[in-house]
């Protein structure tokens, strides 16, 4: 009797002119994914959390050094990057921009949190890198827990029109953070920074 329900619910809904919203309310352009537990042979894996639903409306754009968008991470929810080993850069901005640069190594894992504060405008959304002796470390497994989804990206039109209307600005953010006045402000990942 239950299924039927549902798709008496779902109907209705589309009967109205709502939009149907996946199980996991996501929009089109993010999947739910499985937890990967290691890197495969060769790879290094990151793993972005945001245990936190506190501001969870507010999603967070990462980009790569290329300016590659990598997700739009909601709250509450964990990404995982399977990449190869060397220098990576990591790039989000909410209320101001972050950017963390990474030395992985083949076969580690290794941890950014995404943590909120109260911004001007927007949420101050940042992305910390958890260093060796990061209190934190200790909590990744409720931190997981917590993280109710792992999502991954779907190209579609939307993400190639988000990165193309951002191009620009990451321009301005490579100028500014690499080698240029705000450079300082870069956060690292090291080697040895792995779980």
């Amino acid at each position: 009797m239950i299924p039927f329900l549902r798709l008496l619910a779902l109907c209705s809904l589309v009967v109205m002119g709502l939009p149907v919203v996946s199980q996991a309310g996501l929009p089109k352009h993010l999947t739910l994914t499985k937890r990967i537990a290691s890197p495969p042979g060769g790879k290094a894996l990151v793993n972005f959390h945001r245990p936190s639903n506190w501001g969870g409306i507010e999603k967070l754009a990462i980009f790569d050094r290329n300016g590659r968008m990598l997700i739009d991470l909601p709250g509450g929810s964990e990404f995982q990057l399977v990449c190869d080993p060397g220098e990576h850069v990591f790039i989000a901005w909410a209320d101001h921009v972050t950017v963390v640069k990474a030395d992985l190594a083949a076969e580690k894992t290794y941890d950014i949190m995404i943590d909120i504060g109260y911004g001007f405008v927007r949420g101050n959304i940042q992305l910390i890198p958890l260093h060796k002796g990061d209190a934190r470390r200790g909590k990744l497994p409720e931190f997981e827990r917590r993280e109710k989804r792992v999502v991954a990206l779907n190209r579609n039109e939307h993400v190639t029109e988000y990165e193309e209307k951002n191009r620009a600005r990451m321009e301005d953010i490579k100028r500014d953070f690499f080698g240029g006045e705000k450079s300082d402000r870069v956060s690292e990942l090291h080697r040895d920074d792995c779980r």
